[in-house]
């Protein structure tokens, strides 16, 4: 796991090893996790977290979805 970015209680991660899949991020707090797609924005998996925290969560991917898209492509060595 390769931390890219934090939010508050929330640690937004990639998986190393996995460049052939498209933008995503995953995120994680206490034993729940959950993964987005960055292009489109969208939930792909969720895993423990309540609807409404989701919703909080997604507000925040939106909101620093461009910072992580540049984290993503570093962190892929896909940058150009």
């Amino acid at each position: 796991m390769i931390t890219l970015h934090r939010i508050g209680p929330y640690r937004f991660y990639v998986n190393s090893g996995y460049n052939l899949e498209p933008p995503y991020i995953c995120v994680k707090h206490g034993a729940n996790t959950a993964k987005f797609s960055l292009q489109p924005p969208s939930l792909l998996v969720n895993n423990g977290f309540p609807r409404g925290e989701i919703s909080r969560i997604q507000q925040l991917v939106l909101e620093a979805r461009e910072l992580l898209m540049k984290h993503w492509a570093r962190a892929k060595g896909t940058e150009g």
